[in-house]
């Protein structure tokens, strides 16, 4: 495992300091893993006015992606975390994000019997949350929720703390200064100020989520709210039912809208589940660009190992009026073709097969 961490440091930073760095962090800490997600699928899409589109994409069920995880323990219950994941495009094997190595996390904390810091560029707890809030995952062009509904997945300069989980209650909190607009410094450091909190109650066979966040886009000149919350239920080891509603806004007006989302999930065994779905986006806001839209999806899953799993997916999204241009994306689609967008006020229709290996 050193000598891969090695490999990485030379090859994907490119500094002999950096690479000495994460040798000694490697060789100090308790434990350091390398771990992974490689996910490729094909698909099939059909939008009004702008005809069909076959292609191969990265990201439908999982976004890939390689990462270093440690942990120190430091005594007493105590102990320092770390985690530098970086984001690719299986299917061609080119980055997520050119700017950044690590663009989907790089963080480094401590945590103790009264719970986490984190400080660094980390997912929202809004976005951590939501693969608990339908039967998709929030994932794969099938999941209406993950096409529809909107929150940042990932703020930088943040600090997130997450509570132990007491009597089935977590909760999490996080306080980010991002640097994503401006080209002076000081528009940098100001440019995006986000609040976040989720809470999350699980016992048995119930699970409850809710959650807020609050962000302000000086560059913009506005400020997004959005709320989220979802209940879910087992009622055997095989049936497993979601019920999941958010509200999106604009302080400008631009976006005002609620989101409806019911699915089920049956599991035919412990390695096939079917996930059955529809989510209902009702738009509040007036003028070009707006209107309601609905997506129904399916998606099978089967898992050949612990490690490997196929999985296949259809979905209809509908739009009425005149709508936003949604797409059936996926996990972390990063820039689906203008073709398999609809045009406004039109109808999309997708297809999708893939396989995920984790590592």
């Amino acid at each position: 495992m050193h000598e891969v961490a090695r490999i990485l440091c030379r090859y994907a930073i490119g500094s002999t300091l950096a690479c000495i760095g994460i040798t000694k962090t490697a060789t100090a800490a308790d434990s350091v893993t390398l771990y992974g997600v490689v996910d490729t699928f094909l698909t099939h899409v059909n939008a009004d006015g702008k005809g069909a589109a076959n292609r191969m994409d990265s990201s439908g069920l999982y976004a890939s992606r390689f990462g270093l995880k440690g942990h120190e323990d430091l005594g007493s219950g105590y102990g320092a975390n770390f985690v530098l994941e970086n984001g690719f495009n299986a299917n061609d094997g080119s980055a997520a994000d050119s700017n950044r190595l690590f663009n989907r996390q790089a963080w480094v904390g401590v945590g103790g019997p009264w719970g986490e810091l984190r400080f660094g560029r980390q997912n929202t707890p809004q976005w951590v949350m939501n693969g608990n809030f339908d039967a998709f995952s929030a994932a794969t062009q099938a999941s209406g929720w993950n096409n529809m509904f909107s929150p940042p997945p990932r703020a930088d300069n943040a600090a997130t703390y997450i509570s132990p989980i007491v009597g089935g209650f977590k909760v999490q909190a996080m306080y980010a200064r991002g640097a994503t607009g401006g080209s002076a410094i000081a528009d940098q450091v100001a440019s995006n100020q986000n609040i976040h909190i989720g809470a999350e109650y699980a016992s048995g066979p119930l699970y409850v989520g809710l959650n807020y966040e609050e962000v302000r886009n000086a560059a913009a000149g506005n400020k997004s709210r959005r709320t989220a919350g979802a209940v879910s239920y087992s009622f055997t080891d095989a049936l497993k039912a979601y019920l999941a509603v958010a509200k999106q806004t604009v302080s400008d007006h631009s976006q005002d809208n609620y989101l409806y989302s019911t699915s089920f999930l049956y599991a035919f065994s412990p390695a096939a589940s079917l996930a059955l779905g529809y989510t209902f986006f009702q738009d509040h806001a007036s003028g070009a660009g707006h209107g309601n839209a609905s997506e129904a999806g399916i998606l099978y899953r089967y898992s050949l190992s612990k490690r490997t799993v196929l999985y296949g997916a259809y979905s209809y999204l509908s739009q009425q009026g005149n709508q936003h241009s949604f797409v059936l994306g996926g996990a972390a689609v990063v820039e689906p073709s203008a073709r398999i967008a609809s045009t406004p006020g039109g109808n999309i229709n997708g297809a999708q097969v893939g396989i995920v290996h984790l590592f």
